[in-house]
């Protein structure tokens, strides 16, 4: 790391360290409880249920809020409190943030509207504690991974859409599904989740929330152009009428791409691309009290993967049936089912000069799942949400050869189930609040009718498996704690065990990327992890806030991929890793014009043995860096104009186990602005530069070649609305 982003990366550091040890500025002077509180001291917070899939206060509650703001003084404003956001994703259901054991971050649509990302999985990289793998600048599925608290491999981060998982049988994400412009807000639970959400949520949880309806028509066009004559387009049109209400869209992704491998060959080519995604939701509410909804989504990508002769299809089909009810007594009721549908077909040349077709790549998986939970209060104190889901895959994969006659194929299933509960206690005196919130998941998964046939996989024997059904059970239990002093400070501590079990690609597929093939194991263990955080949030004025947060992570069984020769890789278990490390935040809105934010993480992912090469032992784990940063300042001047001007920094970080020089990824600095504006209330603009610098930094690396980011993007957009 170069000396002046040591500096700066340390400095914000100590800062947000010293601001959360410094008395609480705003109403340090008041000491006891029975003196009246101060102008910023807060009111008693609502309880939240939820009305449809929005959270809502209750109308018994009303009464005594206004009977407590009538009793507050003149010197008491509501607006010096700072907000309670409701969340629904740490606690599968709504309540406030600040109560949650783990850290949650929320970014409402307003910031995602004024990044200068043109995806969601773009956007999300600008998120300090967020990791970032993608093999090719735009490519999807495993070639873009988002993950949470250095634990790699996007399997291990759970993608709720909804409420509903977005991970695919291999547990990659297709992030050309999720339009950014349908996106209401993003809440982010990191640390482990497994006790709630089962095998993937290792890491933590990101929950996409998408916008509804709320007038009889909301129409919404977009389109943009840029750099690598990218160009973009957007619909959404939106409508309510009393119980009813509905959703339909549609977007448009074209880019014609770079060469991204260095050094370029004759056989490298544009990595062109070609998105386009429909989705539709139809809304019905039977009562005042239950929601029902039916969502479809579709997308289709076309793309190429940087070499003459090659390319990829993918089809994505998603459905989701969901029904939400606040029941009698303050309790809550929700459902629902869902599929998933993947079709991929990846047409791949022949190595090394890749001048004739090698095979066609014909890969179908679906994934069918459904998930029940109720929340209801059993003491004033005390209040349980149990529930049970369930998921089924399927995996058929085969191969089509042009200059043999060579068979390839590969199938399996697997069936997660699971029941969980959790039980969230909390205790008031004077303005302390503590919360005590145990918790445990039991998951059952099994793998069956694996399959496994290659006539001729030269240099190697031919294969022809059918393997033995395994299956694993699990236990995950969890307890987290949060002590609420008042408003401003809240102390939080959570540890927790978390599984994972090899996906189908794991076990029983060949995956073959330009020079790379790695090969799959029947014989993986599942992945098991002890995580504990401990943290601290504190608030100095209402638009001032700190966060600091330790996590530490002892994981066995982790499955990655081990180097058999230069080109071939192997899937195996690690027997022992470890990840600490420390998130920190600081956001401050300075006045209506001006505010600046900042985010650094560091992250220490290690190898602590592996018992198949013990010289792996030591290294770091793959495309986990120690450090990552982002700061940044918003000027926005009423809403004519808001510009943010923003710096990121990404660590060095290796891609391999073993730690290679020849494919470790250097670190770098990215400066990116961004521009919006309305010029009449119907007509929103944007213009981004991101990279300002021309950084040329490697995304990923092989010990063949490198890729390499673009440089410099500047695009512009026009946004109509009415």
């Amino acid at each position: 790391m170069s000396k002046p982003v040591s500096s700066l990366v340390a400095s914000f550091f100590v800062i947000a360290l010293c601001l959360g040890s410094v008395p609480n500025l705003s109403h340090a002077e008041t000491s006891s409880e029975d003196v009246q509180p101060p102008a910023s001291a807060p009111s008693p917070e609502p309880e939240v249920v939820m009305e449809g899939s929005k959270p809502v206060e209750k109308a018994s509650q009303e009464s005594a809020q206004a009977t407590e703001k009538t009793r507050k003084s003149a010197a008491e404003p509501d607006e010096a409190i700072p907000a309670e956001e409701i969340v629904v994703t740490a606690n599968r259901r709504a309540s406030s943030w600040k109560d949650a054991g783990a850290m949650v971050s929320v970014i409402e649509k307003e910031d995602i509207e004024h990044s200068p990302a043109k995806t969601l999985d773009e956007f999300l990289v600008r998120v300090p504690s967020v990791s970032y793998k993608r093999t090719h600048i735009a490519e999807c599925g495993p070639g873009r991974e988002i993950t949470l608290r250095g634990i790699s491999e996007q399997k291990r981060t759970l993608i709720l859409v909804d409420g509903i998982p977005m991970n695919e049988v291999n547990g990659a994400v297709n992030w050309s599904m999720i339009p950014k412009e349908s996106v209401e807000r993003i809440e982010i639970v990191r640390g482990p989740m497994s006790a709630l959400y089962g095998s993937g949520a290792m890491g933590g949880v990101i929950h996409i929330i998408t916008k509804k309806p709320k007038k009889p028509n909301e129409t919404m066009l977009k389109g943009g152009y840029g750099s690598l004559s990218t160009t973009t387009a957007a619909l959404l049109q939106r409508g309510k009428f009393d119980k009813v209400g509905y959703s339909v869209g549609g977007s448009l992704y074209h880019s014609n791409g770079y060469v991204q491998a260095k050094p370029e060959q004759d056989y490298h080519v544009k990595n062109r691309r070609t998105d386009v995604s429909l989705n539709g939701s139809l809304f019905v509410e039977p009562d005042d009290k239950s929601l029902l909804t039916l969502g479809l989504n579709y997308v289709n990508e076309d793309y190429s993967r940087g070499l003459r002769k090659t390319d990829q299809r993918n089809a994505t089909t998603a459905f989701r049936l969901a029904y939400e009810r606040e029941m009698a007594d303050d309790a809550n009721l929700s459902a629902a089912i869902f599929m998933q549908k993947v079709e991929r077909n990846v047409v791949l040349s022949a190595r090394p000069d890749y001048k004739t077709m090698d095979h066609t790549e014909y890969s179908d998986s679906v994934k069918y799942g459904q998930v029940f939970q109720t929340d209801f209060k059993v003491a004033d104190f005390n209040r349980i949400t149990v529930g049970v889901d369930s998921s089924y895959f399927t995996m058929d994969k085969h191969n089509e050869y042009d200059t043999s006659d060579r068979e390839g194929k590969a199938k399996g299933n697997q069936l997660l189930s699971s029941i969980f509960a959790q039980d969230e206690m909390t205790f008031k005196t004077g303005k302390h609040k503590f919360l005590l919130t145990p918790g445990f998941r039991l998951d059952y998964v099994r793998s069956g009718d694996g399959q496994n046939v290659d006539t001729d996989p030269a240099p190697f024997e031919p294969l022809d498996e059918k393997y033995q059904d395994r299956s694993w059970i699990a236990i995950n239990p969890k307890l987290a704690f949060v002590y609420r002093y008042d408003r401003w400070t809240t102390l939080r501590a959570s540890a927790g065990r978390s599984f994972a079990a090899p996906t189908l690609f794991e076990l029983y597929t060949v995956f073959t990327r330009g020079p790379m093939q790695t090969f799959s194991n029947p014989e993986l263990d599942p992945e098991r992890a002890w995580s504990s955080e401990i943290g601290w949030d504190q608030w100095y004025l209402k638009n001032l806030y700190s966060r600091v947060t330790a996590y530490y992570t002892f994981g066995e069984n982790f499955i990655g991929s081990r180097k058999i020769n230069d080109n071939q890789y192997e899937m195996a278990n690690i027997t022992k890793i470890q990840v600490m490390g420390v998130d920190t935040e600081l956001h401050f809105d300075i006045n209506p014009m001006w505010s600046v934010y900042g985010g650094y993480t560091f992250n220490y992912s290690k190898i602590l043995e592996d018992e198949g090469d013990s010289t792996n032992e030591g290294n770091m784990m793959p495309f986990e860096p120690k450090h990552r940063a982002r700061v940044g300042v918003v000027f926005q001047y009423l809403e004519w104009i808001v510009a943010d001007f923003s710096a990121r920094y990404e660590g060095e970080r290796y891609t391999d186990l073993g730690n290679s020089e020849d494919t470790r990824l250097k670190d770098y600095v990215l400066l990116d602005l961004t521009l919006s504006g309305k010029i009449v209330e119907q007509v929103r603009w944007t213009l981004v530069a991101e990279n300002l610098l021309n950084k040329r930094y490697a995304v990923y690396s092989v010990p063949s070649e490198t890729s390499e980011a673009p440089g410099l993007l500047v695009s512009g957009s026009v946004t109509l609305e009415f």
